[in-house]
């Protein structure tokens, strides 16, 4: 799952373990399991629409076809979820192959498959991945907005956003979580700026998708009334099939993410007196909800027709058939 609780213990040894600690160490074969499995099925379906978004052909104008203006966002989307779900794949492992070492080696986690660096290096991976793909989700909200009120295609500034936000956010929690030197005495206090970087862009798209759809809907409803000067069954039927795209895509999300963010709030709120049962079972369901995304978004987004990807040998085949069957007359033919 992709939780910043998860990058707190890659430093941990026998001797630092706090009773919250304790509860978080979740050294059981089956929730290893469920994160390995669920882990694979996101990285397969993430490549499967990568893959197939890569096909699509890609805008090269600011202008241009609505369904391939939201490739072009869904594409990066996937890609996000593919680094996040391989990440998730590597760590499950790690954690699977860990468990016999640690039970006989606790003393010595530095030489065990799950070494505190290659976990702190593969969690900052999945936090950046993950962070991106929430980033990516906002873009695509804001440019179905933004396609509503004809307004351009800001590819440059969509990247800066999602993948620059992610890496300075990124940076930010990780840096203050493992820098030495940093670490407080209260546990509360060294892992809450980690905590706050990583939930804020969820949070965000969580709050900020639903007003930025509604709106994009009442715009809609206005530009398809002034082009056709009527609002008939037919342009209602339009918008609310839309309306039910987006309103399922907002359910996808929050069915994914909510319990990270339910998960949060618990934490934090009960941190010195959790109940154990309860968050031991969300982050079971946090384990296998979350890499889940990439597998519900084929279902959600529509892929645009396949481009046929031709080499150059069957291109300069294709200009010579051309120009045989090209007439030789000077001026046009009368149809």
């Amino acid at each position: 799952m992709a939780d910043p609780s998860l990058q707190s213990l890659c430093c941990l040894t026998t001797s630092n373990r706090s009773q919250q600690y304790q509860l978080l160490e979740l050294h059981q074969s089956g929730y290893y399991g469920l994160s390995l499995a669920s882990a694979i099925v996101g990285f397969l379906g993430s490549v499967y629409q990568l893959n197939l978004r890569y096909a699509a052909p890609f805008p090269r104008y600011q202008y241009f076809n609505v369904g391939l203006r939201g490739n072009n966002i869904l594409f990066w989307l996937a890609l996000a979820d593919t680094f996040a779900a391989f990440g998730l794949t590597v760590r499950s492992t790690g954690w699977f192959l860990s468990q016999n070492y640690w039970s006989m080696h606790s003393s010595n986690v530095l030489h065990s498959p799950m070494n505190p660096l290659f976990c702190s290096i593969i969690s900052g991976w999945i936090q950046f991945s993950y962070t991106s793909s929430h980033l990516w989700t906002l873009v695509y909200a804001i440019d179905v907005r933004r396609i509503t009120f004809d307004q351009p295609f800001a590819a440059p500034v969509y990247h800066i956003c999602a993948w620059g936000g992610a890496v300075a956010l990124c940076i930010v929690g990780l840096t203050l979580l493992y820098l030495p030197g940093y670490g407080s005495s209260d546990t509360f206090v060294m892992l809450l700026p980690n905590h706050v970087v990583t939930y804020f862009p969820l949070v965000l798209t969580c709050l900020a998708c639903p007003f930025l759809f509604m709106s994009a809907f009442r715009q809609a409803e206005i530009s398809l009334t002034r082009r056709y000067a009527r609002y008939t069954t037919t342009e209602r039927r339009l918008v609310d099939s839309l309306k039910l795209k987006f309103i399922l895509i907002v359910s996808v999300f929050y069915l994914c993410w909510m319990p990270n963010v339910v998960n949060g709030l618990v934490l934090w709120i009960s941190w010195y007196k959790l109940p154990v049962t309860w968050v031991l079972a969300n982050w079971y369901l946090m384990a296998l909800l979350n890499p889940l995304q990439g597998v519900f978004n084929i279902m959600l987004y529509r892929i645009p027709k396949r481009r046929q990807p031709r080499s150059q040998l069957q291109g300069w085949f294709a200009s010579l058939q051309i120009r045989k069957i090209e007439p030789q007359e000077e001026t046009p033919l009368l149809l």
